[in-house]
């Protein structure tokens, strides 16, 4: 069996996935000192349901979070099939730390990009940044950052260029802004600061040494099972 794969009881609708740490010993404090105690979990799990129809579920696509990798509430969603038929693994902690619990759902799982969020704290810093520490007024900060949401909020998320995904929370990436919304921002930073400022503002779209992205926006996730 490929590392992976679970392993389905079909009679007591008990889930298992192999692991390597399956044979890690188990350690206890004693009054003669630390006792180790031999595991094999997967082995229980093959003797105890030795006599029921065990069924092997493989992941045929990778796993879905729901959530944060901190966050013990979130599920997580694999994609499986037993050569017939999909199904769909949860797996789910009861707290951060604690050992995966899973059942099986019918349906499909589900990820679509919904909703586009605007960082108005870096976009401020990259602007200053530009234009020199504390030199750009307020005023033409927040006209900018307003008009920004504008554009950026009007985009369909399912179409903007994923660059990456925020580390420890795979529902959330940072997306490039499509050509037309940058040629509308581009308008915008003209109309707001003055033709030197604004120069130096647009520089940021072509991206710089220390951030070749330039303007960049966050797009959420959500993961849902349907059917």
């Amino acid at each position: 069996m490929k590392a992976g794969h679970f392993l389905h009881c079909r009679d007591c609708e008990t889930i298992f996935r192999p692991s390597p740490s399956d044979r890690a010993p188990e350690y206890r404090m004693t009054p003669r000192g630390i006792r180790t105690i031999a595991r094999d979990d997967c082995m229980d799990f093959l003797t105890r349901h030795a006599r029921h129809h065990l069924v092997t579920l493989r992941p045929i696509e990778p796993a879905f979070h729901t959530g944060a990798l901190w966050d013990a509430s979130a599920p997580t969603y694999w994609q499986v099939s037993d050569g017939d038929r999909t199904a769909v693994v949860e797996g789910t902690r009861s707290q951060l730390g604690s050992p995966l619990r899973y059942r099986l759902r019918a349906g499909r799982v589900v990820a679509e990009r919904v909703a586009v969020e605007v960082p108005d704290a870096e976009i401020r810093r990259q602007i200053d940044r530009a234009l020199y520490p504390g030199v750009a007024p307020e005023r033409k900060l927040a006209a900018f950052c307003e008009a920004f949401k504008r554009v950026a909020w009007d985009l369909d998320p399912a179409l903007l260029e994923i660059l990456y995904d925020v580390p420890g929370d795979p529902t959330m990436s940072v997306a490039r802004l499509s050509a037309p919304a940058l040629t509308e921002l581009r308008d915008c930073a003209r109309r707001i600061f003055d033709r030197a400022d604004s120069a130096k503002v647009e520089a940021i779209f072509a991206g710089t040494e220390d951030d070749p992205a330039g303007f960049t926006v966050l797009v959420h996730q959500r993961v849902r099972v349907e059917g």
